[in-house]
C-alpha cells in the first residue's frame, strides 16, 4: 500500500469518490474549489494498492512551515478517510498506519481527522474510528449535531415537532405562507433574510455572499435555496446542501425579524422534510448546535422542538512526537 499526493489525478479521485462507501459533497474537489486560490494549503492524498485506489483523504497543512499540522477536512465541515465498499478492519488500520507513515517521512507535526455522524455510513463509521484508536489517534472534540430522520409519508411535522411548533406550521400554511426551492436564482431573496440573521448576531457568516452564489452556480444539483414567502417577501431561508444520496445538511438557517411572528424556519423545515424524503432522503443533519467549548441552549432547543436528535461529528488527533 502506498500513499501519494493528489497531483494530476483528478480524474481518478471523483470516479473513485463517486463509487465510495462514505462519500460526501465535502471531499469533493468540485465543491473545494469555491475557496479562492492561496486560502488554504490543500495537500490531498490517495491510497494506493496494486495500482489502483483504495482510499482518498482531502485535507490540507496548517501551521508552522517546519512542522505542519495535516487536517481533514481544510475548508470544509467534514473529512477524514473515503473507502471503498466492503471496507475489512485489517485493511482500515492499514490506511491508517500508511498514512501515519507518509506523515514521518514529511515531518508533520500529527494529523487531525474530523469524522461525520456515524448515519452517514454506517457501513464504514465505527470501523474508521476503530482503526484510528487503534493507531493511537484521540478524540480531540466533539459537535453536537442534531439530525432528523426523514419518513416518507407526508406532513412528517405533525409526528416529530412539538405541540407548540406544529401549531406554528398549521398557522403559517393558513396565512399561506409558501416554501420554494430554487437555485441561484433565488439568492437575491435568500440574502434578506441571511444579512438581517448575521448582522442580529453581530458574527460573520462561514460564506461571503460571493461564495454561496459560487457554490450555487458550480453546484447546482446539490447546493439548493428554500426559501418561506410571505406576500413576496422572504421570511424565512435555509441553505441546504445534499451532502450523500441520503443525507441531506442545512448549513443556515435564517430567519427574517420583521416577520418573527410568522415562525418562518419550523415551516420551511417542515416543508423541506418532506420535499427531502420524497426525493430519496433519509436523513437531514440540522448541523452543530453545541460543543465541549460552547452549548446554544436557544437554538439546540429549536432543533430540538422539531424533533432532531443528538449525534456527534468527532474530532480526532494523534500528535508524531519527535524522537
Amino acid at each position: 500500500m502506498t500513499l501519494a499526493p493528489l497531483g494530476v489525478n483528478e480524474a481518478l479521485w471523483e470516479e473513485f469518490l463517486s463509487q465510495a462507501a462514505n462519500g460526501t459533497l465535502f471531499h469533493d474537489l468540485h465543491f473545494l474549489r469555491y475557496h479562492p486560490e492561496g486560502r488554504f494549503r490543500f495537500h490531498h492524498l490517495i491510497l494506493m494498492r496494486h495500482g489502483k485506489p483504495i482510499g482518498l483523504v482531502p485535507g490540507g497543512l496548517t501551521g508552522s512551515d517546519e512542522r505542519p499540522l495535516f487536517c481533514s477536512p481544510l475548508g470544509a465541515s467534514i473529512g477524514g478517510m473515503v473507502v471503498g465498499a466492503g471496507l475489512r478492519a485489517g485493511t482500515a488500520l492499514a490506511m491508517v498506519e500508511t498514512l501515519q507513515e507518509y506523515a514521518r517521512g514529511q515531518g508533520w507535526a500529527g494529523i487531525e481527522m474530523t469524522l461525520p455522524p456515524s448515519y452517514y455510513s454506517f457501513e464504514t463509521a465505527g470501523l474508521i474510528e476503530f482503526a484510528l484508536f487503534c493507531r493511537g489517534f484521540r478524540l480531540q472534540q466533539k459537535w453536537l449535531c442534531p439530525v432528523l430522520q426523514l419518513e416518507p409519508e407526508p406532513n412528517a411535522f405533525e409526528r416529530t415537532y412539538t405541540a407548540r411548533q406544529a401549531s406554528y406550521v398549521r398557522a403559517a400554511r393558513r396565512k399561506g405562507i409558501r416554501g420554494l426551492e430554487t437555485g441561484v436564482e433565488g439568492l437575491e431573496n435568500f440574502i434578506v433574510p441571511f444579512r438581517d440573521t448575521y448582522d442580529r448576531h453581530a458574527v460573520p457568516a462561514t460564506h461571503t455572499e460571493d461564495e454561496i452564489r459560487d457554490l450555487l452556480i458550480r453546484l447546482p444539483e446539490r447546493v439548493r435555496i428554500h426559501l418561506a414567502m410571505f406576500d413576496g417577501v422572504p421570511i424565512a431561508a435555509l441553505l441546504v446542501f445534499r451532502v450523500t444520496k441520503r443525507v441531506a445538511y442545512t448549513f443556515y438557517i435564517c430567519r427574517n425579524s420583521r416577520h418573527e411572528n410568522e415562525h418562518g424556519p419550523a415551516f420551511l423545515i417542515a416543508e423541506l422534510m418532506d420535499r427531502l424524503s420524497a426525493a430519496g432522503f433519509r436523513y437531514l443533519d440540522l448541523g452543530p448546535t453545541a460543543s465541549d467549548e460552547k452549548f446554544n441552549k436557544g437554538v439546540t432547543f429549536f432543533k430540538e422542538g422539531v424533533g432532531a436528535v443528538g449525534h456527534c461529528r468527532d474530532r480526532w488527533r494523534w500528535v508524531l512526537t519527535l524522537e
